[in-house]
């Protein structure tokens, strides 16, 4: 050793392919890292098919025993009876060969508003007078709607739906349901009002309860007889689906 040099340690280094295991490790580290801050992925929820959600409604309708309706024109008015402009009609029905409803009418001449109430008990058909107001017994044919059977025959205007489409889910009073659109010719729906006319394309839109499968609410937009106006609108809204109803004809 020359005077005035320290002598230095000299370094082993790393043996051949220790460095590819220390990158190799750092790698894995780095990777579990990044890893870490992603979130894992949701499962995409199943697509719905509309034509499955209202077969499912057909059924709950050909089961439905009782159940409390309204309908209301948002838009036009029906003419039932000559003279006579429907603006409303609400009740209850029990299924099948019971139902009440009243209806909230117009009369035309003299232009005056018009109460008729209806009631269908065990084949027998009731409906107040136009003039007096008074309850008389009258054949069930005669009456300007038909409710006797109402869950089959609401059963039967869904399966007519034409062309049924997905809209979206919306809440319902308080509870989850599928909206769809469709259409339907205006025949079909004679059974629920026997004077709709023949050739109409009518517009409905449906909201099902995704829960139970029930219909709850369509929006019926279109003519359904002669003298409709091609955009009336009416909402029939259901509630109280098989709760008990006692329905009894009136004291006459």
């Amino acid at each position: 050793m020359r005077p005035g040099r320290i002598a230095l340690p000299r370094s082993r280094g790393l043996r051949p392919g220790s460095a590819l295991v220390v990158s190799a490790l750092l790698l894995t580290l780095a990777l579990l890292a990044c890893r870490s801050d992603v979130p894992t992925p949701t499962p995409m929820p199943e697509p719905v098919d509309p034509r499955e959600v209202l077969q499912r409604t057909i059924g709950e309708l050909m089961e439905l025993q009782t159940v409390a309706f309204n309908l209301e024109h948002v838009a036009g008015s029906t003419n039932i009876l000559p003279g006579v402009l429907m603006h409303r009609a609400y009740g209850r029905a029990a299924v099948p060969g019971a139902f009440e409803v009243t209806i909230e009418s117009e009369l035309l001449f003299p232009r005056s508003y018009l109460e008729i109430g209806m009631i269908s008990v065990d084949g027998s058909a009731y409906m107040t007078n136009l003039l007096s107001g008074e309850w008389e017994q009258v054949e069930l044919e005669s009456l300007p709607i038909n409710l006797t059977g109402l869950g089959v025959t609401l059963a039967g205007i869904v399966e007519r739906i034409e062309a049924p489409m997905l809209l979206g889910e919306e809440e319902l009073d308080g509870a989850a349901a599928y909206r769809m659109s469709g259409s339907v010719a205006s025949e079909g729906l004679r059974d629920l009002v026997p004077t709709a006319g023949t050739g109409y394309v009518v517009a409905l839109e449906v909201w099902v309860d995704r829960e139970t499968g029930m219909l709850r609410r369509a929006l019926i937009t279109g003519q359904v007889v002669a003298t409709d106006v091609e955009d009336a609108e009416r909402v029939l809204t259901l509630e109280d689906a098989n709760e008990p109803v006692s329905i009894e004809p009136p004291g006459l």
